[in-house]
């Protein structure tokens, strides 16, 4: 007698068991399909979720200034670039001094040519080697076409975006990036 209660308490858990597990996978798959073990949306249905309208970049600045006001104090806008001071600092030149600054302050032209902004008369610098322009709170620099190529941290780029403490190089110049 004991051995069939036991057998029908066997056949009761493991019908439990897989109640259970039928459920938890339902209820997974209705999570998937988007709403806590609801049926998914009919797209095509009337019932289906308002279209919510594009934003538009317009309404996109509105909401960013928005958050900039609430973000800062009365009166105070929050600039976060207001304390960089982006240069370049000379490591190692044939040229130039080690330790000689250079600011960046807006488009910055290097090569051999007298009327580039930094000048280096080097013999594997080409006359407009490089230019180096910002873009937002960032700078990048563009190889012009140059022979000998511009190199970030040893890898030849003809774009690429400077972070701190890279290390350009310009024919046989040396520079480290600062903010």
């Amino acid at each position: 007698m004991t051995d069939v209660i036991l057998f029908i308490l066997k056949i009761l858990i493991l019908a439990l068991l897989y109640v259970f597990i039928w459920l938890v996978l339902r209820r997974a798959v209705g999570d998937v399909y988007g709403g806590g073990g609801a049926q998914a949306p009919d797209i095509a249905s009337p019932d289906a979720s308002p279209q919510v309208a594009p934003v538009t970049p317009s309404v996109r600045r509105a909401r960013r200034d928005k958050r900039a006001v609430e973000r800062t104090m009365p009166g105070e806008a929050l600039d976060l670039t207001e304390h960089i001071n982006p240069r370049l600092v000379v490591e190692e030149s044939p040229i130039l001094a080690a330790g000689l600054v250079f600011p960046l302050e807006g488009w910055v032209l290097v090569g051999r040519a007298p009327s580039s902004d930094i000048v280096l008369d080097e013999p594997f610098v080409s006359q407009t080697h490089a230019r180096l322009r910002p873009v937002g709170q960032f700078f990048m620099v563009e190889d012009l076409g140059s022979t000998n190529g511009t190199f970030i941290n040893e890898k030849e780029v003809t774009e690429a975006q400077l972070r701190f403490d890279s290390r350009l190089r310009i024919g046989e110049t040396i520079f480290r990036y600062e903010e």
